[in-house]
Order: structure tokens, then sequence, then C-alpha cells
């Protein structure tokens, strides 16, 4: 086999690989196999401030133990680090969950730095 079909080929499994990865992020693989569906319906419909979905259960990430209030608003670990929450980002729905779940995106910034940024943040019991 020649190096022009190797290389061909290696580029085809790279790309087949990263469109796997793609795929499988926020999917439900059974680990919400037991909520209620219409919880998940629910969760569906969440909107933050804005109007903007925060999208489904599965998505979601829980907070319960990574979460807190500090001067007059929230913030959540994320990866072992801490992010404010943005006003626009709270849902102020009553939690039907039983447990904080923050809803969030992730990009590189130009240092190379990995950043995340929170669609919607549903506060726990007692927040």
């Amino acid at each position: 086999m020649g190096l022009d079909i190797r290389l061909r080929l290696l580029t085809i499994v790279f790309v087949l690989s990263l469109a796997a990865a793609a795929d499988t992020l926020a999917r439900d693989y059974g680990q919400y196999g037991d909520t209620d569906p219409a919880i998940k319906e629910w969760v569906k419909r969440l909107t933050d401030k804005t109007g903007q979905g925060c999208c489904a259960t599965a998505d979601g990430h829980p907070a319960e133990y990574e979460w807190d209030t500090a001067a007059n608003h929230y913030r959540v670990r994320i990866e072992g680090e801490w992010y404010d929450v943005p006003p626009e980002a709270v849902v102020e729905e009553p939690n039907r969950l039983g447990y904080a779940t923050v809803w969030y995106w992730w990009d590189w910034s130009l240092d190379g730095k990995k950043t995340h940024h929170i669609r919607c943040f549903l506060p726990g019991p007692g927040g």
C-alpha cells in the first residue's frame, strides 16, 4: 500500500473518530432511565431568562455538591474550577429534579485554556 493511500485512510479514520466523539456528547445512555418521562419533558421546556432552551436531561450536569451562593449570585464548580453563574442563566422555576443542575458548553481560548460557558443553572433545594 502506497504512502498516499495510507495517509488518506488515516485521515478518514481521524475524521470518523472526531464525528463519533461529537455524536456521543449529551446523550442519555440509560443514566436517566429511571427518570419520569414527565420530568424529562419538563426539563426540555426549561429556559433561561432570555428564553433560550436549556436542552435535555442528559445535557445537564448534576451540581449537587459543587455549587453555592457568594455575594448575591450563584457559583458552580466545573472540572475543579469555580464559575460565576450569569444572572440570565438562572432558571427560576421550582426545581422538580431535586438537585442542582448546570447546563454548559466549553471551548478553547486563544491562550489554550479550556473555558466553560454556563447556559442554564437550576439551583438545588435551599438555593
